[in-house]
């Protein structure tokens, strides 16, 4: 989950190891663009595959905080590739 914390952190496309690694811009654009949402998801997983991290994966990823937060909050689950059955589910803030 910290791995994820990094990644919401960093703007996308920045870091030449991994091009999907950063969602920061995704994660700010959705205030205008609810799509964004769906993209973040995406670049997290495809970062993931692109760092050869293929135990887990993403499955969903939703907005908790309130309109005019001080930090946007997002509860994500992470699901074993091995077995669907385990997930993980927790919460990160990134503040504005």
């Amino acid at each position: 989950m910290r791995f994820i914390e990094m990644m919401a952190r960093t703007p996308g496309g920045s870091w030449p190891g991994c091009r999907p690694f950063g969602i920061r811009n995704l994660l700010e654009s959705m205030k205008v663009r609810p799509e964004g949402l769906k993209q973040a998801e995406q670049a997290i997983n495809d970062a993931l595959k692109d760092l050869g991290i293929t135990h887990y994966r993403l499955e969903s990823m939703r907005r908790e905080s309130a309109p005019g937060a001080d930090a946007d909050v997002y509860s994500l689950t992470i699901v074993s590739s091995a077995d669907p059955d385990r997930k993980f589910t927790t919460t990160v803030a990134r503040q504005e």
